[in-house]
């Protein structure tokens, strides 16, 4: 089979092994996750789809049925068509000191652009916005490559802050968009505050909450540290913002992944128990499941 070289690839192609470098998982079926609300075909005929680019056919992962039949000899070529997009999605990323752990700040750049790249394979509208206590950079593009460029780029150099105020954030951020609500909004955060280190519902989440009509989804970045840690090691003190030299002993890593586990399903029954649906990130490999299975629980919900 003939395969074009590297350099000579059409710019506008992501990429799949930088993708996957930075923790996206490419679906061996590139069918899109249709779970978001009010979604509906269009009613004018034929604007459903449009042409999205020509590109080589990669055996066994494409359909051979979806060969252009128009390929130059021995360069096989399938044509990829995208969906209007039909949905506006806006993920809000936290950047505050808690999140600037390397696990944690890994795993939350590997969930921006999984959601990115899935969410724009349905078709969706996807745009970022970092905070901390308050709304940071807006990160938005008009196609799928260049937007995913940018998260890259802006990922890469991200200015931490201390605090984090969701509660807050997300009152601004209604305010700011007033009636153009978006109609799906993932809040990617560890929920853990440098006051307050149990995130609980107040008033003021509550309110967003009822606005929103439950099509709020918190994405809550978690850890669990390896059986194979042990010793004297240096690690990151997000509160001090500094390294500090600290003894893990056997008991006290299985007492640490034990906090953080029940930390994270009073998280998981504070947010049910309002109606919302959240996913649980604490490995990068588990971000395209979740992210698949939320799909069809919602989808199921709705029918």
């Amino acid at each position: 089979m003939h395969i074009t070289p590297r350099h000579k690839r059409d710019p506008s192609v992501i990429d799949r092994d930088a993708l996957l470098a930075l923790g996206v998982l490419m679906p061996i079926k590139l069918s899109p996750l249709k779970f978001l609300p009010g979604r509906h075909p269009l009613g004018r005929a034929g604007s459903g789809l449009r042409y999205l680019r020509t590109r080589q056919f990669l055996q066994g992962e494409d359909n051979p049925r979806d060969i252009d039949k128009f390929s130059p000899p021995g360069d096989r070529q399938v044509i990829e068509w995208e969906e209007e997009a039909q949905s506006s999605i806006t993920i809000l990323a936290d950047t505050s000191a808690s999140m600037d752990i390397p696990f944690k700040s890994s795993l939350r750049n590997a969930a921006i652009m999984q959601l990115t790249y899935s969410l724009w394979r349905a078709g969706d509208v996807v745009r970022t916005i970092l905070f901390s206590s308050e709304l940071h950079n807006e990160i938005k593009a008009a196609n799928l490559k260049t937007q995913m460029d940018r998260l890259s780029g802006s990922l890469s150099n991200i200015v931490v802050h201390n605090e984090t105020d969701i509660s807050m954030v997300l009152k601004n951020y209604m305010h700011k968009v007033s009636r153009n609500v978006p109609d799906l909004i993932f809040l990617v955060s560890d929920f853990v505050s440098m006051q307050n280190k149990n995130f609980h519902l107040d008033a003021k989440l509550q309110q967003v909450i009822n606005r929103l009509r439950h099509n709020l989804i918190p994405v809550i970045i978690s850890f669990e540290v390896g059986s194979g840690i042990g010793g004297m090691l240096k690690v990151w003190d997000p509160e001090r913002q500094t390294r500090r030299l600290t003894w893990f002993s056997s008991s006290r890593v299985r007492k640490i992944n034990l906090e953080e586990k029940q930390r994270v399903e009073a998280l998981k029954n504070t947010f049910r128990s309002v109606g919302m649906d959240c996913m649980v990130i604490n490995n990068q490999r588990n971000i395209y499941p979740q992210l698949a299975q939320l799909a069809r629980i919602r989808r199921r919900r709705k029918n």
